[in-house]
C-alpha cells in the first residue's frame, strides 16, 4: 500500500515537472505577442489619430482657400498648428488653371506622420434664385420665371424684398432675411426673417491668376463685327464690344478697366471679370453655355433688349431696365425695373458658378 503512494508521489512530481517547464516555454511568448499586441494598437491608435488630424488639416485649408481663393495665387498658404497631440501643418500650391494643391501632414511627438495629398478645383454650386440681393432686392413691373419648366423662378434678400407694379408676378418662392412687400405676386412660399443666404465671396483675383495663363494686352480692346474669340487674356485697360459682334470665350478674361457691350453677345463657359463696371445694351438669349461676369468692385448696368448671362456684382450695385435677362443675377443690391428675368435650368450643377464650391479632383493618404 505505501509503494502505491510513493508512485503516485513521484508521478505527481513529473506531472508538475513538465507543466512547470511547459508553462516557462509558454509564459516568454504570450508575453511577447501581448507587447507586440499593444504596440500594434498603439500604432493603429496613433497612426488613426494623426488620419483624423490631418484630415482636419485639409478641411481648415479648404475653408480658407473657400474664403480668399485669390490670395493664395501668388502666396501659397502655409500654416503650422497643433491638434490631438499632433503638429499640423498644411500648404497649398497654385497650379494653373484654377487648381490649387493642397497638403497636410500630421506629425505624432515620436516623429510617425500621415499625409494628405489633394487636387482641388474652385468651382461653383448652383445659382438656385434668379434673383439674389445681398443688402435689398427692388422690383418693378418684373417677370421672374424659369426655362423650360416653369414655376422655378426663385428670388431672395438678405434684407428686404420690395415688389411693386401691376405687372409684376414671381412665378417661384421669395426667400428674405427682412420683410416682403408685394406679396400678393409672388406665386410660391413667402419666407420672411430667414437666416441669411451665404454668398460667394471675392474670385476677381483668382480669375485675374487665370486670366494672365493666356497673356497681356495692354491699352484698350475693341472687338466688331463677326465672331471674335477671345480668351485668356488679361487685359489691362478697357474692353468694348460694337453691334453685331459675336464673342466666344475660350478661357477667362479679366479687366482692369470698365466693360462696354452694345447688342454684342457673348457664347461659352467662362468668367468674364472686371475691376470698373460693366454696362450691357444688347445681347443674345438661348444660348446652352451662358457666360458669367463679375464686376468687383464695379457696379453693373443692363439697358435691354437681351442679355444671356449670370451677372454677379459682389459689392456693388446690379440695375436691370428694360431687358430680358436670361440665366441669373446677383449683387449688393439689386434693382430691375420694366425687366423679364428667365432663370436658365440649365445653370443646375454648373460647375463654374460663383458659389464657392470646391470640386476636389483627386485625394490620397501617404
Amino acid at each position: 500500500m505505501k509503494l502505491m503512494k510513493n508512485r503516485e508521489s513521484g508521478q505527481a512530481l513529473v506531472l508538475a515537472l513538465i507543466l512547470l517547464a511547459l508553462g516557462a516555454l509558454l509564459v516568454i511568448p504570450t508575453l511577447n505577442l501581448t507587447t507586440t499586441s499593444t504596440k500594434y494598437h498603439q500604432l493603429i491608435g496613433g497612426k488613426t489619430v494623426q488620419s483624423y488630424s490631418a484630415d482636419s488639416g485639409m478641411e481648415y485649408a479648404l475653408c480658407k482657400l473657400y474664403n480668399a481663393p485669390g490670395e493664395y495665387t501668388g502666396t501659397p498658404l502655409d500654416e503650422t498648428f497643433n491638434l490631438n497631440d499632433t503638429t499640423v501643418r498644411i500648404t497649398s500650391q497654385y497650379l494653373t488653371g484654377g487648381v490649387y494643391k493642397l497638403t497636410s501632414t500630421a506629425t505624432s511627438r515620436d516623429g510617425r506622420s500621415t499625409t494628405i495629398e489633394s487636387n482641388v478645383n474652385l468651382s461653383a454650386g448652383v445659382f438656385v434664385y434668379a434673383l439674389a440681393g445681398k443688402d435689398s432686392l427692388t422690383m418693378g413691373n418684373t417677370l421672374v420665371d424659369s426655362s423650360p419648366t416653369p414655376g422655378n423662378g426663385d428670388i431672395c434678400s438678405n434684407g428686404n424684398i420690395t415688389i411693386t407694379g401691376t405687372s409684376s408676378l414671381v412665378n417661384g418662392d421669395a426667400r428674405a432675411g427682412g420683410t416682403i412687400s408685394g406679396k400678393n405676386r409672388i406665386v410660391g412660399a413667402k419666407l420672411e426673417y430667414q437666416p441669411a443666404e451665404v454668398f460667394p465671396g471675392d474670385y476677381t483675383q483668382l480669375y485675374r491668376a487665370m486670366a494672365l495663363e493666356g497673356g497681356t494686352y495692354n491699352g484698350n480692346m475693341t472687338l466688331s463685327g463677326g465672331t471674335q474669340y477671345l480668351g485668356p487674356k488679361f487685359i489691362n485697360g478697357n474692353l468694348e464690344v460694337k453691334p453685331n459682334t459675336l464673342v466666344v470665350l475660350q478661357g477667362t478674361v479679366y479687366i482692369t478697366g470698365t466693360l462696354k457691350v452694345t447688342g454684342g453677345r457673348f457664347q461659352g463657359e467662362h468668367n468674364l471679370a472686371s475691376a470698373g463696371d460693366m454696362q450691357f445694351s444688347g445681347g443674345g438669349i438661348g444660348s446652352s453655355n451662358i457666360p458669367i461676369f463679375t464686376a468687383n468692385p464695379g457696379k453693373i448696368t443692363l439697358v435691354g433688349p437681351v442679355v444671356d448671362a449670370v451677372i454677379y456684382a459682389p459689392n456693388n450695385s446690379v440695375t436691370l431696365t428694360n431687358l430680358h435677362l436670361y440665366g441669373a443675377c446677383g449683387g449688393k443690391t439689386v434693382n430691375c425695373s420694366n425687366t423679364i428675368i428667365t432663370w436658365s435650368a440649365s445653370l443646375n450643377g454648373r460647375a463654374d458658378l460663383p458659389g464657392g464650391e470646391l470640386k476636389t479632383i483627386s485625394y490620397s493618404y501617404k
